[in-house]
């Protein structure tokens, strides 16, 4: 039973007593109030708990479908918050995009299953950078005062669609998952109106304000959902578009199939529900449940960022095998680069990429492209530099908020005398060090791959690489190398446990 209960129980209590007290002389007894009040009262004060529970918003209190709804401004804009009966751990939220309360299905549904749902009103933006800065504003009130979680799910009807995806784009690792109903996607469809669709007459000219745009300059800006996607794919958020393939407000050809095309080339997950002879509206479907169960199911609590060499990349190490382990509530997103080092890694910018994702945890994991004959812009010397690069990395990921794991390099299947005979001891041994001076959880993955190629012997592990390689792994020697990891989480990331799949 929910301290919600016991609360409204311990409330109508107290109001019995103050009316057993205080009741007039010559009025009936409190205790012979006819029972058809009873349930009254209980009303009642079930309103004044839930505007009790609900995270202390300022502002109006009122009825949305039964659920709490706050009224308030922040920031100087207009805002709403509807809180749900119960809390989901973790305190999900589902960030609407305009016309607020309009086919409100999918929201009240996810009220149902303990999710917030909140907004914050950017009219007449239309998804430009001052919009993704109220956005913005909006977010780290609610994340920092009232503790919602960290990634919410974005919704976005119509011209919602311009600042779920802009705002998504400018902070990928902020963002669980994106819900597009009939969404704009490129401003020169509409309002722009400048292909097969009506555009939106006046609000053209509204629009090129927002964004100190001419109407020439538009026309070739890259300011759209449509453009500069690869932040998201490579964050791995996932988009579900509703659209009615008769829209002719917002043509699908012009918005959604651009938008599809563009992000599945670039591997990101994206999926469509086409209503055929469908317009513009109605919106959403009558039936959310497949709206609902794609905002459930792609929740995400953690991410992990994988910084590394090409043996840690999906390809040619163990980073998918790795990603594999985990349930959907974790997400790894692999930021490893074939041939970098601990120096090039962070000097052809693949360290910045990976502190915008707003990372848990980061795994770091370099060595081999360290190593001597790898020439002066990736050498690095095990008991100077490549420590002082670590360290530098360690102190950076706690700077922005995250966990830094420290991964020892795996050895080289390289065998004498029918032993390991490791080049990356020295580089393994910095790791330990590092490791130990800033308290860092350590994965010792070279130790235990050394073990693992001594048992198994040259010819018994042959298996786990590709032919003639030495350095990388198959799809079982990704799997393998991912056993070893993991085995070390008991006493290295034990927190990270309850997200592996059973």
């Amino acid at each position: 039973m929910s301290v919600r209960f016991f609360v409204l129980v311990f409330r109508f209590h107290s109001l019995f007593y103050f009316f057993h007290e205080h009741w007039p002389q010559r009025m009936p007894s409190p205790t012979r109030i006819s029972a058809a009040l009873v349930p009254t009262l209980f009303f009642a004060f079930g309103l004044l708990n839930r505007g009790d529970a609900a995270d202390a918003f300022p502002g109006k209190v009122s009825d949305f479908h039964s659920f709490t709804r706050y009224d308030f401004t922040q920031g100087g804009r207009r805002c709403i918050v509807v809180a749900p009966d119960e809390v989901a751990e973790g305190k999900p939220w589902v960030w609407r995009a305009r016309f607020f309360g309009h086919e409100p299905q999918t929201d009240i549904a996810l009220l149902e299953h303990g999710y917030h749902v909140a907004y914050v009103d950017v009219a007449n933006l239309f998804g430009s950078p001052m919009a993704v800065e109220v956005w913005t504003g909006f977010y780290d009130y609610l994340i920092k005062k009232h503790g919602f979680h960290r990634r919410p799910a974005l919704e976005g009807m119509s011209r919602g669609g311009l600042i779920i995806f802009n705002w998504a784009k400018a902070h990928p690792g902020q963002v669980s998952c994106i819900y597009g109903d009939a969404p704009v996607c490129d401003f020169k469809s509409w309002p722009g109106g400048k292909g097969v669709g009506k555009g939106g007459g006046g609000a053209w000219q509204t629009c090129l304000k927002a964004y100190g745009l001419t109407e020439a300059a538009a026309m070739t800006a890259k300011v759209n959902p449509v453009d500069g996607l690869q932040s998201l794919a490579t964050a791995r958020v996932p988009i579900l578009n509703v659209v009615g393939d008769a829209d002719v407000v917002v043509p699908v050809v012009e918005n959604t199939a651009i938008l599809e095309e563009r992000y599945a080339k670039l591997n990101g997950p994206i999926e469509v529900v086409h209503k055929p002879g469908i317009g513009h509206h109605p919106h959403s479907l009558k039936d959310p449940q497949v709206i609902v169960d794609f905002i459930l199911k792609n929740r995400r609590d953690v991410t992990i960022v994988l910084a590394g060499d090409s043996t840690v990349t999906d390809s040619a190490g163990w980073g998918s095998a790795f990603a594999e382990r985990f349930g959907s509530r974790l997400q790894v997103v692999n930021l490893a680069k074939g041939g970098a080092s601990s120096k090039s890694f962070r000097d052809a910018g693949y360290w910045a990429r990976c502190q915008a994702q707003t990372p848990d945890f980061v795994f770091i994991q370099f060595g081999h492209n360290d190593c001597p004959g790898k020439g002066p812009k990736r050498e690095t010397d095990p008991a100077t530099t490549y420590r002082q690069n670590l360290e530098r990395y360690v102190a950076e990921t706690r700077a922005m908020g995250a966990q830094p794991v420290l991964v020892s390099p795996m050895t080289r299947r390289r065998f004498k005398n029918g032993r390991i005979d490791s080049l990356l001891t020295p580089y393994a041994e910095a790791v330990r060090v590092v490791a130990a001076t800033t308290k860092t959880p350590l994965i010792d993955l070279h130790r235990s791959s050394v073990k693992l190629f001594n048992d198994l012997g040259d010819a018994g592990s042959a298996h786990l690489c590709p032919e003639g390689d030495r350095t990388h792994f198959n799809k079982a020697g990704a799997e393998k190398m991912s056993d070893l990891l993991i085995a070390q989480f008991p006493f290295a990331l034990e927190e990270l446990l309850p997200y592996l799949k059973n």
